[in-house]
């Protein structure tokens, strides 16, 4: 048994799939919302028997590797080695001999990890770092919390870090290309260090890895506050979260995640008792990182600043949650203090500051009348216009005729003028309230199935059905794509009787067995429970739509040959092709 033979037999898809998605068991498979698009229904299926996950919404998944590839933004070698070390398999070296020399992407991540421990150990053991460690210690952070986070110092120098990498054998152009160094000029020639005295924080990815930096200032005068790794071929700012590989076990736990906004209010977050917290590397919230924690979670607790950028954050937040059908939740941290200060002075107080979240709509209702008051037609406008897109936005009827109630009565207004009032406003032209179904989002297109996979599947599922009709399948009715599958399994049953059609799929070469169990998937899902007469019956009804396809197709062909034997003047070849028209047409009749 080969090595990736033995990681499927020891990891069941859903089990793994189970780790990143609510699955619920409907008949043979189980179902659950795709990690891989934003859905409301149900549309990705893990069949057990087949051994795979797949999307007929979205068209993506296969068995675990392909699954782990797509879940986890990895290449199959790191597919391979991840689920190697989940299941205890041990791989031979001959898995990864044609993958040396090592490619960018390795070298990239290996010079980070070679990086941060640079920087941790600058601050552990430099005297320099002994001040910063002691400035982290007076935030409130345990040594712990340090050491769990891989907090480090890059030295106050033009090139202490890029001279101990070229040391440890890291050209300057691989340096700039991965963000560590910068260079004024066209060439790579003199480098100096981008990350010069600060507090470096590493930004991991889903596996761990680090990936990227974001170095705090020091010093009062240092620009900027923050300084972020650039974009590299393993950075994306928009499919990072900071804190994410941290996070990932408790949030499937718990089903919910705090967002906070800076590295340190992470940090003291996680410390003060809440698992479960991320926030954004380096740029505001995406629509990618919400797809990112969909499969982790139903419930988003923000914990913005309370300043105008951290209130607009927060809103911004809500608006771009709300197609993916998210409970949305606000902390309003005491004295306008951030996560990190309230964890200092409230240790204690933060789980329950975070479990005690009031819904968005609440808290941003409860704003505007902290803010306008509710004396004069003025502040009364003000706090319908600014609550009007987020009350559209509201799903629940029941939600939105509350809100109506008690706008009246703070207002002193009634309820008939609340809603005139509403239905006399309009949205601004760019919120999301008005795109049809929510925003637009990327919205995927589910892929329809021709009548050759139809048949391909029938044959699949029910091969002593298709051991009937064979002589009525011959090759000619499918592509070139789906020749390979059709004749393997033809080779292998021609004259033997067949009975189970997952022995079909198991003596398929595995470069086919995954396309196969794609097209059985989703024709057990197509045509759920159905009786071998009925099966017979779309079988024969799929054959026939596809020799008349043929025909069609084959009669074109004749058609423009005989135009061009007329143009040529070839009478006999005309009269030829003529009488091979007449008798494909007369075929077609019978």
């Amino acid at each position: 048994m080969s090595s990736v033979e033995e990681i499927k037999d020891k990891l069941p898809i859903e089990e793994l799939v189970g780790q990143y998605v609510q699955l619920k068991k409907i008949g043979r498979s189980l179902k659950g919302l795709c990690p891989f698009h934003s859905e409301k229904t149900p549309s990705f299926i893990v069949s057990p028997e087949r051994g795979i996950a797949y999307c007929f919404g979205c068209n993506k998944g296969g068995d675990v590797f392909t699954f782990m590839q797509e879940m986890e933004g990895v290449d199959f070698n790191d597919a391979l080695k991840i689920l190697a070390e989940r299941t205890g398999v041990k791989l031979d070296n001959r898995h990864f001999e044609k993958a040396a020399p090592k490619d960018q992407k390795e070298l990239m991540i290996e010079v980070h990890e070679k990086v941060a421990r640079f920087f941790e150990s600058r601050l552990w053991e430099s005297p320099e770092g002994v001040k910063v460690l002691e400035y982290l210690r007076n935030r409130g952070l345990t040594d712990e919390s340090i050491r769990l986070f891989r907090v480090g110092f890059s030295p106050d120098s033009y090139d202490a870090t890029n001279n101990y990498l070229q040391k440890e054998g890291f050209s300057k152009k691989m340096l700039v290309s991965a963000g560590l160094a910068m260079t004024r000029e066209t060439t790579v020639e003199n480098i100096y260090d981008r990350f010069r005295g600060r507090l470096m924080f590493p930004i991991f990815d889903s596996l761990g890895r680090v990936v990227g930096f974001g170095g705090r200032a020091l010093k009062k005068d240092q620009e900027p506050k923050y300084l972020n790794s650039p974009e590299t071929t393993i950075y994306h700012k928009s499919n990072i979260l900071y804190g994410f590989s941290h996070a990932k076990l408790e949030m499937k736990k718990t089903g919910r995640v705090v967002l906070v906004e800076g590295y340190m209010d992470l940090i003291a977050t996680y410390q003060a008792g809440v698992k479960a917290v991320v926030a954004s590397s380096g740029t505001a919230l995406t629509v990618k990182h919400l797809r990112i924690l969909k499969p982790f979670v139903n419930t988003l607790v923000l914990a913005f600043d309370t300043d105008l950028a951290g209130q607009e954050a927060a809103k911004r937040a809500y608006d771009l949650a709300g197609d993916f059908d998210y409970s949305i939740k606000v902390a309003a941290v005491p004295e306008g203090k951030d996560p990190a200060d309230y964890a200092k002075n409230h240790p204690d107080g933060v789980i329950s500051l975070f479990e005690a979240a009031p819904d968005y709509s609440e808290y941003f209702y409860g704003r505007l009348l902290q803010v306008y008051g509710t004396d004069g037609f003025a502040a009364k406008k003000k706090i319908i216009s600014e609550f009007l897109p987020l009350f559209r936005q509201l799903r629940s009827g029941i939600e939105k005729d509350e809100f109506i109630r008690r706008l009246a009565n703070d207002l002193n207004l009634k309820e008939s003028q609340i809603y005139d009032e509403i239905k006399n406003m309009k949205l601004p032209a760019y919120h999301p309230a008005r795109a049809y179904g929510g925003l637009d989002i990327g919205s995927v297109k589910a892929k329809k199935y021709s009548a050759e996979e139809l048949l391909l599947g029938l044959m699949i599922n029910f091969p002593r059905m298709a051991g009937i009709l064979r002589e009525q399948v011959p090759e000619s009715l499918f592509s070139e794509r789906l020749k390979p599958i059709y004749k393997e399994w033809s080779d292998k049953y021609n004259g033997q009787r067949v009975e189970d059609g997952f022995d079909v799929l198991s003596r398929l070469p595995d470069a086919l067995q995954e396309a196969a169990k794609v097209l059985s998937l989703y024709v057990n899902e197509e045509y759920g429970e159905i009786s071998e007469e009925a099966v017979e019956k779309e079988m024969r009804s799929l054959v026939a739509n596809l020799n008349r396809n043929l025909l069609d197709v084959r009669t074109a062909e004749i058609s423009k040959k005989i135009q061009q034997a007329e143009r040529d003047g070839q009478r006999d070849l005309c009269l030829s092709l003529m009488q091979e028209l007449s008798n494909l047409r007369s075929y077609g009749t019978n």
